[in-house]
């Protein structure tokens, strides 16, 4: 590289610092990325049908080291997401949540098909404004408790029903699961972009039982037994733009900020983040740390994990988490039935399943797998009955503007 190549080249790159600099200042001067607390006016009452993960768990001593993305050698994680793109959104209590809706689901199948990404749109969509005073806030932010309450009363479809778009939009059913059709361009004959509608059926994910907890102990014993929760976290300019020059990082992998809310360094009123907690460690050195998933893209931290000091509240994030039981029943019963789907309706039961059923053998797992199997399987049992589905619109006919012939 020449002389005045290399001069230029730092001088744009300098530039580009400063206009992102400049963009993000707002962020830096008062660190925000989704926390808004419905404790005001949602009472913390938990809902409670089958054995909590200390009743479970009684007795039980708990492993040195344990972490959902490896157990005996399987991973019950499903992929990482970003909710900064397309377009910057304070979305945190619905990516946080969502993480670990959808890695209980799989831990509460032990893994197998098929893999479940709820949707982040619909919820964003669709959770309502916890003092019932303004629409929806999606990107203005919200907490656990609200999407949790909100599916143990609805359900919501998966990812493919209603993509991320990273903005508020209205709870309307063609918001909630949707398909497009395109039109012929005149001239090339090509099919192009023409409109989207809403899908009437679809295949609903609830919550059943749900609840608030707090401290180390609870913490781990609620992961270990039906698997990750997700906790509010006071972070700090320095944890969202320089987490790779963290000293702690640096030296053990672990973040730590040295301080605890016994220092009183941080306050409740400083929880601005949501992210999913799947298990705990040590260091060679003796420091214990916390699994953390972000939703900051896997360019992040530590491919968009992080380790995070254990025991002493770092961040606060031991003072506030939330955990909730799945409700799979829409997709146990299509595995179990000739469920077909419809380009413009959506799916309909068509009796029992051609060619038997998706049942896989048991597969070893660790005595943690016993416990979280026990309970989800109790209160899946006695969460049917608590969840209710999503509106959904019906429809006489068929749209008469949808050329079948243009379906491709």
């Amino acid at each position: 590289m020449s002389s005045a190549y290399r001069w230029l080249f730092t001088v744009v790159s300098c530039w580009r610092l400063l206009k992102i600099s400049a963009a993000t200042s707002d962020v830096v001067e008062g660190t925000y990325h989704g926390h808004r607390s419905s404790r005001p006016w949602l009472k913390r009452v938990p809902v409670l049908t089958a054995p909590t993960a200390q009743e479970l768990t009684a007795g039980v001593s708990l492993p040195d080291e344990f972490d959902w993305r490896n157990i005996n050698g399987r991973s019950f994680v499903t992929p990482d997401l970003n909710q900064h793109i397309p377009i910057y959104c304070g979305s945190c209590w619905v990516h946080g949540t969502v993480h670990t809706l959808n890695d209980r689901i799989k831990v509460m199948r032990d893994g197998r098909y098929p893999e479940v990404m709820l949707s982040r749109q619909a919820l964003m969509n669709c959770v309502p404004d916890p003092s019932q005073q303004g629409p929806p806030p999606g990107c203005n932010g919200g907490d656990p408790w609200m999407i949790h309450k909100y599916l143990h009363e609805h359900k919501v479809p998966d990812e493919t029903c209603m993509p991320y778009f990273a903005r508020n939009m209205a709870c309307e059913a063609v918001n909630v699961c949707r398909n497009c059709i395109g039109k012929p361009n005149p001239v090339s004959h090509l099919l192009q972009p023409d409109r989207c509608f809403d899908i009437p059926r679809w295949a609903g994910y609830g919550v059943g039982d749900y609840g608030n907890l707090s401290g180390e102990d609870a913490m781990m014993r609620e992961i270990y037994a039906r698997g990750p929760i997700v906790c509010g976290f006071a972070t700090d300019p320095s944890f969202m733009y320089n987490f790779s020059e963290n000293k702690g990082v640096q030296e053990e992998g672990v973040y730590k900020t040295n301080t605890d809310f016994r220092n009183k360094v941080f306050t409740e009123d400083q929880i601005d983040h949501y992210m999913e907690v799947t298990g705990w460690g040590t260091t060679a050195a003796g420091t214990k740390y916390w699994v953390v998933r972000n939703s900051w893209g896997t360019y992040w931290g530590d491919m968009g994990w992080l380790k995070v000091q254990r025991g002493v509240n770092e961040f606060l994030m031991e003072s506030d988490c939330d955990w909730a039981v799945p409700d799979i029943g829409d997709l146990d019963e299509q595995l179990k039935s000739n469920v077909l789907g419809d380009y413009v309706l959506g799916t309909r039961n068509a009796g029992p399943r051609i060619g038997g059923t998706f049942e896989s053998e048991q597969h070893a797992a660790p005595a943690a797998w016993c416990w979280s199997a026990a309970a989800m399987t109790l209160a899946a049992t006695g969460a049917a009955a608590f969840t209710a589905g999503l509106f959904v619109a019906r429809r006489e006919a068929r749209y008469p503007w949808l050329q079948r012939s243009l379906l491709g």
